[in-house]
């Protein structure tokens, strides 16, 4: 549960948080049909009477590595089988050491989120440099916050820090939370960030724009998207999540200062994405030199604005969701995998 009552919902939000419902459900029901025990995205897998098992996660990261060798050797002593359905990407080199976990990555899922018509309106130059939309709030994203504050970049983006959180995170919210984060997580000990943190808190939650039904227009008005993702500094991680941000950046007409997992921009290329060559190069840093690199991109504006390309790169990406989208409406997909669960 999140920690604010006043989070606003476009109709892009509601139409994957309906499409992902409705998926889960499905998955859900099938399970109950076939005797198979289900457990969805925020579910944490626990007891079943059942010898199979199915595990979803979408738009979330899924289990550590270390998490799913324990769950591994839980399952072999019971006699149980996982089988784990998600939208990330997985590094097979360490899932195949599972021996009672069967990983389905469903690239289907990525066609639940599709943007509206892009216009090529390649006359017009930006009047914003960047944009960053934050709503959910960890230290990390609030170091963001106040690097952009640092290198007086506030005024010169659409920029929100709505600082919520779910209840699992902390029990704070607000601007108990945004104290809690400064001193939790010790932010307080740089000398910049602790400045910044004193001549942000009168102003958060913070928003310097006015809010229609969806981003699109303020992201089509601005040079750059700086694009913070939920699990940017999971590094190593078995999985590569991608959420909405990420997803509506790939098929906007905008030069996107993409912050995720190492190497997560790589695998989206190896399935036809389109991503800047400067991003796959960030790509190949540790967290805090890919977090400097994109700051000093924005700080010095080192990237050409070239609207064609850009329009051009983002109608690619579009037609390629719209691609995966009509085979996640269609649904036969999953006649393999619920045939392939039922057989093993």
């Amino acid at each position: 549960m999140i920690n604010q009552n006043f989070v606003m919902n476009t109709n892009e939000d509601m139409e994957w948080q309906a499409h992902r419902a409705h998926f889960e459900d499905k998955i859900r029901q099938w399970c109950i049909k076939n005797n198979i025990g289900f457990f969805g995205t925020y579910q944490r897998i626990g007891e079943s009477a059942f010898t199979k098992l199915v595990k979803l996660t979408i738009f979330e990261l899924v289990m550590s590595s270390d998490d799913l060798t324990q769950l591994d050797v839980k399952l072999g002593n019971s006699g149980k089988h996982l089988y784990y359905l998600t939208d990330n990407i997985v590094d097979t080199t360490q899932t195949k050491k599972l021996k009672n976990i069967t990983f389905i990555s469903i690239n289907e899922l990525f066609g639940m989120i599709d943007c509206q018509k892009i216009s090529n309106n390649t006359q017009t130059s930006p009047s914003r440099l960047f944009n960053c939309f934050i709503q959910r709030v960890e230290s990390v994203r609030q170091s963001w916050f106040y690097f952009l504050k640092h290198y007086d970049l506030l005024d010169k983006g659409y920029v929100s820090f709505l600082l919520f959180q779910y209840e699992f995170y902390s029990d704070k919210s607000g601007i108990e939370l945004f104290d809690w984060i400064h001193t939790h997580h010790e932010l307080n000990k740089l000398p910049h960030f602790e400045q910044a943190y004193h001549e942000l808190r009168p102003h958060v939650p913070y928003k310097n724009f006015i809010e229609t039904t969806n981003l699109d227009s303020h992201a089509a008005d601005s040079k750059y998207s700086l694009v913070l993702e939920t699990y940017a500094v999971e590094d190593g991680h078995i999985g590569y999540c991608y959420t909405e941000k990420l997803h509506r950046a790939l098929q906007s007409p905008t030069i996107n200062l993409l912050f995720s997992q190492q190497h997560s921009l790589s695998k989206l290329t190896e399935l036809g994405f389109k991503i800047d060559d400067f991003m796959l190069q960030i790509d190949k840093l540790p967290w805090i030199e890919r977090q400097q690199k994109l700051l000093d991109i924005l700080v010095k504006d080192l990237v050409a604005y070239d609207a064609d390309l850009l329009y051009n790169n983002a109608l690619h990406n579009r037609e390629l969701i719209f691609d995966y989208k009509q085979e996640f409406l269609k649904g036969q997909f999953l006649d393999k995998i619920f045939t392939d669960m039922i057989n093993k």
